[in-house]
């Protein structure tokens, strides 16, 4: 499997015939106490070593390295760049993928409810609440900074990025399909990364996530990224500023709450979130004042960033 862009969060299904290939590789990148020791290394600062760095610190053979950074980069862990230089071309060694989450068990194909699915989607303008100093958004043609005293300022409508260093914001969906059908889970999906000013590939933001009040699970964002242009962002937005961010899928079924396939959170299930009471749900994320990394957000909308989309909820119901 190949990733959107480095340092990314993938999931692996043992029950998806396209995985089978995806799960075998990178089990077999870890299988090896040595690679593990090289996935320890490269994960100091400066997080970027030569390969003849790694022989010294490791104490192993230039050709024994090899071969195991071989493996890891095939399985997409870790990257090797190379530049020239007058005395040759040096290899540089550095992180790649964040973490993996592969589930082994599923239900059988005669044991499968059948099931049907309402996907609602929201522009990251449309918020109807922030809590925090400043607010900042973009439009497909136009940056309106350092809005403090009207959040809900007209254009915020045709926002395509909004951005904060601090504080929550807030979004409503329909719970119409909550309150009518047997909801089986709901998945809440949105591209998000850091606020630094210009841009900081290392600026962490711890992040939490909220639906009708209910903490689900906060998770620390690696960076404000911004080493190459998002896919989809417009020629006149400039290469200093904010690129893309991480896809999030954060679901909530009667087992907890899980982000991006990895289970982070048994105490609040379905029953806990109130879906079926009032006429709406209440999605709410960003920085709690006691956050150990206070450092905001961008939130990307479908013509921003690397994903065609808007903040999404999708609600997954037995027919």
């Amino acid at each position: 499997m190949k990733y959107s862009h480095d340092r990314r969060s993938v999931t692996f299904d043992l029950e998806n015939e396209a995985d089978i290939e995806g799960i075998s590789t990178l089990c077999t990148a870890l299988s090896s106490p040595v690679r593990l020791k090289i996935l320890r290394q490269i994960n100091t600062p400066p997080y970027a070593f030569s390969v003849p760095e790694l022989v010294k610190k490791l104490g192993i053979p230039t050709t024994t390295l090899l071969f195991h950074l071989e493996k890891l980069e095939k399985a997409d862990v870790l990257k090797m760049t190379y530049t020239s230089a007058s005395s040759g071309t040096t290899r540089k060694v550095s992180r790649k993928l964040h973490d993996a989450g592969i589930s082994f068990y599923y239900l059988a194909e005669v044991q499968k409810v059948k099931e049907t699915s309402v996907t609602q989607s929201v522009s990251v303008g449309a918020y109807h609440d922030f809590t925090g100093d400043v607010i900042n958004f973009a439009t497909n043609d136009f940056v309106y900074n350092k809005i403090g005293d009207d959040v809900f300022h007209e254009k915020r409508l045709e926002a395509q990025l909004v951005f904060a260093p601090s504080g929550t914001i807030s979004y409503m969906f329909s719970n119409k399909m909550c309150r009518l059908r047997k909801v089986k889970k709901i998945v809440v999906s949105l591209e998000i990364c850091s606020e630094a000013p210009y841009y900081n590939n290392d600026y962490l933001s711890d992040v939490t996530f909220w639906i009708n009040g209910n903490e689900l699970t906060t998770y620390t964002i690696k960076g404000d990224y911004g080493d190459r242009r998002g896919n989809l962002n417009p020629e006149w937005w400039s290469d200093e500023s904010t690129q893309y961010g991480e896809l999030l899928s954060i679901t909530v079924d009667d087992n907890g709450v899980s982000l991006n396939g990895i289970m982070k959170n048994k105490s609040v299930t379905l029953s806990k979130l109130g879906l079926d009471n009032g006429n709406r749900i209440e999605f709410t994320f960003g920085n709690k004042n006691t956050a150990l990394n206070v450092g905001g957000f961008n939130v990307f909308g479908k013509s921003f960033g690397d994903h065609p989309q808007d903040i999404l909820f999708t609600t997954v119901y037995e027919e």
